[in-house]
């Protein structure tokens, strides 16, 4: 098995052949055959032509194929690039294309585009190799170089389209033994939550088989039902949990509201966005002594490079804590330093670059000074510090700052004030030009803990207690939750203006008018105006995390019970008007 990963993997199969690799909801793999039907089918693809950096998309769902392939993938000298069917068909053509993928590993069943210079297509299935052509066997599969790319992932297109990006060996052999040092080298168990295709997805997955730990993964519609994905960490004793911080705070919720709490955990590293320390979040690392907390910061393009562990009784945590130091073989270098500047990265986790997009690279990935000599680094476009110890502290995003009033403003020093506020769950400040206007106004979006119904004079005043005039927000909008993107993050450019959302903030239009209800709670969630009753969920910008959200708002609304399942078969308007209209009927 080639690499150092692959290294590590064969060793725990040598170690531990019968301890269980993977708990999927098709099925359950020991180590051993996890390994020899990924060499199977590594074989396979060496046959067909896969090469020492051919890029192979693997399009499937979570379950037992998906994880025998990327371990295939790597063991054939390919890189892996998931593809999660649950996409929008659009994202996924765009991912076919882009990624410039020679080979294509599809489960059954799954529609693919209609690419005519697209990957080969090689169903997802087992290949015995007892199976080959005469008997031959695979190809002897050379180890790949430190530079050889390793995977692929795509942004998540908050800056224009979603780029595929190429990491070679070596950034995943530096993550990964980091992540098993600086968190634990048992043999943990691990949720699979991240999203297919993303890297924290890779980290999840290696950072479990590396160490002989079990990776446990629940069905799409569990993960999107956040109460039943904590209540499986329970049931299962998940040890180790990479979350995005607004997952992080709607677990925290849940303990609080109905005492879920898995007392197993041990590891919960956040990232994605700044982590913000809520009460919520004190209490529930407060009932779980033995549980960490460790901040992971990074973009796509080195992955974790910069992180931090927070210390001492969760009570004394910072309310925004900072992103720590970088990590060993990764500089961190801070232009300007004085009072805080744009964060740069350089060393072993840095990526190839952008694929088949040199301008992108070039534009990204520059030639900087750093220690006193020139090295190839990341221009992240976030605003850090850097404290006399040497720790990082993140500012904001540098197109992020906000200029109000001739001051600039960062909207993450009010988002930590509101969060404050024993009413607030979850908030995101922007700013707004209200039509005809010169003068742009603060906006502060707000979720509301549940039983709690906060006036927005109050938590105006709460902000102007703790922050100068020009920081209070103009505007406060009450939202049942934030739009979000695929990977988890707050999608700001979807949030509501003022008067879009006044209608979903007030109260939901009377029992008799459900499509009218139905609308306004799809508006609210999406953070879009206008929703056209035979629009499809997806195409309005909606993932399956934010279908969880609607289905849980039409629940309190409606008091009928509609699965994520049955919402996703038919995700529109009417049809879901329709099904509720059923429901109470019944």
């Amino acid at each position: 098995m080639p690499g150092r990963v692959g290294d590590s993997i064969a060793a725990q199969v040598r170690r531990r052949p019968r301890a269980a690799a993977l708990v999927a909801p098709d099925g359950t793999l020991d180590y051993a055959e996890l390994d020899r039907r990924s060499a199977d089918l590594a074989g396979h693809l060496t046959r067909q032509g896969v090469r020492a950096g051919d890029v192979v998309l693997i399009q499937a769902s979570r379950g037992v194929a998906l994880g025998v392939a990327v371990l295939a993938v790597l063991r054939s000298g390919g890189a892996f690039c998931v593809v999660d069917p649950q996409y929008p068909a659009d994202r996924v053509q765009h991912m076919w294309r882009r990624s410039h993928a020679r080979f294509a590993l599809v489960e059954p069943g799954l529609r693919t585009p209609d690419e005519p210079d697209g990957p080969v297509v090689i169903p997802l299935r087992e290949y015995p190799t007892s199976g080959a052509a005469h008997g031959a066997p695979a190809p002897h599969v050379p180890a790949p170089g430190s530079e050889d790319p390793a995977y692929l992932v795509f942004t998540s297109g908050s800056t224009g389209g979603p780029k595929a990006v190429s990491m070679p060996h070596r950034c995943v052999d530096n993550l990964i033994e980091w992540t098993l040092a600086s968190t634990s080298p048992e043999p943990l168990r691990t949720l699979m939550f991240a999203p297919l295709g993303f890297d924290v997805f890779v980290q999840e997955v290696l950072t479990a088989w590396c160490s002989g730990g079990c990776l446990y993964t629940p069905s799409d519609a569990e993960r999107v039902d956040l109460q039943r994905m904590w209540e499986l960490c329970r049931e299962w004793g998940i040890q180790r949990i990479f979350l995005p911080p607004v997952a992080l705070r709607r677990l925290a919720e849940l303990t609080a509201e109905f005492g879920i709490l898995p007392g197993a955990l041990r590891e919960v590293a956040v990232a994605g966005e700044a982590l913000h320390i809520t009460p919520a979040v004190r209490d529930l690392f407060t009932r779980l002594p033995a549980a960490r907390l460790h901040n992971h910061y990074g973009p796509a393009e080195t992955h974790v490079a910069v992180a931090h562990t927070l210390t001492g009784p969760p009570h004394s945590w910072p309310d925004l804590p900072p992103i720590g130091r970088p990590l060993p073989g990764m500089t961190a270098h801070v232009d300007p330093p004085a009072q805080g500047g744009e964060l740069w990265l350089a060393g072993a986790g840095l990526a190839h670059g952008y694929v088949h997009d040199p301008k992108q690279t070039r534009e990204r990935f520059r030639s900087r000074r750093i220690e006193g000599r020139p090295v190839r680094a990341y221009r992240t476009g976030d605003l850090v510090r850097e404290r006399p110890d040497g720790v990082l502290e993140y500012l904001g995003r540098t197109d992020g700052q906000l200029k109000i009033r001739g001051y600039r403003v960062e909207p993450g020093d009010i988002e930590t004030i509101l969060l404050r506020h024993p009413a607030v769950r979850e908030c995101a400040v922007t700013a707004w030009t209200p039509p005809g206007a010169d003068e742009r106004k603060l906006v502060a979006h707000v979720v509301a803990g549940p039983g709690q119904a906060p006036e927005a004079g109050e938590l105006r005043a709460h902000v102007a207690r703790l922050l100068p005039d020009y920081m209070v927000p103009h505007h406060v909008v009450l939202a049942p939750e934030l739009p979000l993107s695929p990977n988890g993050k707050i999608d700001r450019r979807r949030l509501p203006e003022p008067g879009e959302a006044d209608d979903g903030a007030g109260p939901l239009p009377e029992p008799g008018d459900v499509r009218s209800a139905v609308t306004v709670i799809w508006s609210t969630v999406l953070g879009v105006a206008d929703i056209p009753p035979d629009r499809h969920f997806a195409d309005l910008g909606g993932t399956s995390l934010s279908a969880a959200l609607v289905v849980t708002r039409i629940q309190q609304r409606f008091q009928v019970r509609v699965s994520v399942q049955e919402f996703l078969y038919d995700p529109r308007v009417d049809a879901i008007t329709a099904l509720i209209t059923e429901r109470a009927a019944a």
